[in-house]
C-alpha cells in the first residue's frame, strides 16, 4: 500500500502488543472494503502515554485501540466519553475527530455480542455469573453482564482489594455484585451460571491455572478471554465436561468490529475475520528478535539466518526505504521540516541537524515515521505467514533500547570480546576512538544484552564458528 496524506492511521496501542492479532483482523476488513487506511501495533511508554494519545491527531491518527496496561490512561486522555468508558474510567477504543479525542469501551459489549453468536441463548440461562480476574478486561466483562441484566455477579481475583474495586467499579449497573477470595473459587464454580476466565492464565507463555472444573454445574457457559491458544485448559475442561464454551477469539472480533463500525460507519464481516484469524492461529509463526551492539557482526549474521532459508526483517533497510526517492515518509518529513529533502530523498544529515536537541521536533519526526515503518513490518509479517514461515527474524539494532524485546517470541544477541569490536569499528572510515565511545555510551553494554538474551551468537572465532551457532540456534527454537 502506499500510504499518502489522505490515508486514515489506525493504531493499537499497548505494552506488550506484538502477540496481538487485532492488526491482521483490521487489516483484513481493510482490504475487503478498499479503504485507504492502515491499521499497526505501536506500543507505548507508560510515562508518556496520555499526552501521545492526545497529540497523534495532528500526525494523521485517525482511531486506535487500546490494550493493558493503559485503557484508564485512554479514558482519562479523551475529550468525551460513550456511557461505558465514562462508567468504567476505561477505554480501548479511540477516535480523533475535529480536534477532539473521543473515547469508547467496546470491551463490555463486544463480550456480550460474542456470548450472543456462541451461546444464544444464554440471556435466559444465566442468573448468576463468575468472572474471573479484576483488570480492564474483567471490569468490562462484568460491566457488559450487568447492563444485560445478569442478576447477580461474582468477582474472583487473587488479591482481595483490587476484586473489591472492580466490584464497586461495576455496582452502579449491577443488581448485585460480590468480590469473592481465590479460596472460593471452586464455590463460585458450583454456583456460577456463566464462568468467564478474564486473566492471562493459560495464554501462551504465561502461568496456569487448576480449574476446579468438576465442580461447575450441569447445563453451565463457560466463556475464556484468552485467544492464544483458541483451545485453553479452561474450555478443554469444559467441553470434556460436555458444556457449552465461548472463545476468546469471539471477543477480540467483536469489540474490533464495533470499533471499526465507529472509524468507517460499516459493519465489517465478523465470520470472515474468524476464518483468517484462525488460519493464524492454527500455524503460529515465532518472531526472533536479533540485536548486537555496532562491531559485533549482526548484519553478518543476520544473511547467515537468510542462508539458512530464514526470512529476515532489516529494520535498517525499512528506514532507508521509506526516505529513498519515491518513498513514503518524504512527503510528510519535508512537509514538517522543510529543506531536509535532496533531489527527492531525505538527507539524513540535513534532518538530524533538524531535529537535532529538540524533543519536540523529534516526536513530531517519530510520529511520521513510525507508523510507516510499522505498516513495514506488518507486510512483512503477513507476506511470511501467508507464506507457512514458522519462524522470522527481527533485525533490529536497538531492540532492548527501544523495547523490541517485548514483542518478540525469543531474543538473539550477537555478540564478540571488547578488542575484537574495537578492532573492527576503528576499521571503519570516518571512525575515531571518540566517536567510538559516543556510540557505545547510548547503547545497552554487551554483558547486559548477553545476560537478557535467550541465544548468544559468538562471532570473535570466525564466521565458520558463527554459521555454526546460527544452525545450532535454529535447531533449539524450532524443537522449542
Amino acid at each position: 500500500m502506499i500510504i499518502t496524506g489522505r490515508t486514515k492511521v489506525l493504531a493499537l496501542f499497548g505494552n506488550p502488543v506484538a502477540h496481538s492479532l487485532s492488526p491482521q483482523m483490521h487489516a483484513g476488513w481493510i482490504a475487503d472494503h478498499k479503504l485507504d487506511a492502515v491499521y499497526v501495533a505501536l506500543p507505548l511508554e507508560a510515562k508518556t502515554a496520555d499526552a501521545t494519545m492526545k497529540a497523534l491527531k495532528g500526525v494523521g491518527f485517525h482511531g486506535a485501540n487500546v490494550t493493558v496496561p493503559f485503557k484508564d490512561a485512554a479514558a482519562a486522555a479523551a475529550d468525551w466519553q460513550d456511557e461505558a468508558a465514562l462508567d468504567l474510567g476505561a477505554a480501548n477504543m479511540l477516535q480523533w475527530h475535529d480536534g477532539d479525542l473521543f473515547a469508547a469501551n467496546t470491551d463490555a459489549p463486544g463480550f456480550v455480542a460474542a456470548l450472543d453468536e456462541q451461546a444464544p441463548d444464554w440471556k435466559a440461562r444465566v442468573k448468576r455469573a463468575l468472572v474471573i480476574g479484576a483488570g480492564g478486561a474483567a471490569k468490562a466483562i462484568a460491566y457488559g453482564l450487568a447492563k444485560a441484566g445478569v442478576a447477580h455477579i461474582d468477582i474472583v481475583n487473587r488479591s482481595v482489594a483490587r476484586g473489591a474495586e472492580t466490584a464497586t467499579a461495576v455496582a452502579p449497573s449491577a443488581h448485585s455484585v460480590a468480590a469473592r477470595p481465590w479460596s472460593e473459587l471452586g464455590a463460585a464454580f458450583a454456583e456460577a451460571d456463566l464462568i468467564v476466565n478474564a486473566t492471562t492464565l493459560g495464554m501462551v507463555g504465561k502461568d496456569r491455572a487448576e480449574w476446579p472444573m468438576d465442580q461447575a454445574k450441569d447445563g453451565a457457559i463457560v466463556a475464556d478471554a484468552v485467544y492464544a491458544p483458541l483451545e485453553t485448559d479452561l474450555l478443554r475442561l469444559a467441553r470434556a465436561r460436555g458444556l457449552d464454551v465461548v472463545d476468546g477469539l469471539a471477543m477480540l472480533i467483536h469489540q474490533g468490529a464495533l470499533s471499526f463500525q465507529r472509524w468507517f460507519e460499516i459493519a465489517p464481516d465478523t465470520k470472515k475475520a474468524r476464518e483468517r484469524l484462525m488460519a493464524i492461529l492454527g500455524a503460529r509463526m515465532k518472531l526472533i528478535g536479533l540485536t548486537g551492539s555496532i562491531g559485533m557482526g549482526k548484519s553478518a549474521t543476520a544473511q547467515m539466518f537468510r542462508d539458512e532459508g530464514v526470512r529476515v526483517y532489516d529494520a535498517d533497510a525499512a528506514v532507508h526505504a521509506i526516505y529513498e526517492k519515491g518513498g513514503a515518509a518524504v512527503a510528510p518529513v519535508e512537509a514538517a521540516f522543510p529543506g531536509v529533502v535532496v533531489n527527492g530523498a531525505i538527507d539524513r544529515t540535513l534532518l538530524s541537524k533538524a531535529v537535532l536537541d529538540d524533543a519536540e521536533a523529534l516526536k513530531k519526526l517519530e510520529g511520521i515515521v513510525h507508523p510507516l515503518i510499522a505498516q513495514l513490518q506488518l507486510n512483512f509479517l503477513s507476506e511470511a505467514r501467508a507464506a507457512g514461515a514458522d519462524l522470522v527474524v527481527l533485525d533490529i539494532p536497538l531492540l532492548f533500547e527501544k523495547g523490541g524485546d517485548k514483542r518478540v517470541d525469543s531474543i538473539v544477541v550477537v555478540s564478540a570480546p571488547a578488542d575484537v569490536q574495537r578492532e573492527r569499528v576503528l576499521a571503519r572510515p570516518g571512525m575515531s576512538p571518540e566517536k567510538f565511545e559516543a556510540i557505545l555510551a547510548k547503547q545497552t553494554p554487551d554483558a547486559e544484552k548477553r545476560e537478557r538474551a535467550h541465544h548468544v551468537i559468538e562471532t570473535g572465532q570466525g564466521f565458520d564458528h558463527a554459521r555454526a551457532q546460527v544452525r545450532s540456534v535454529l535447531d533449539a527454537l524450532r524443537k522449542s
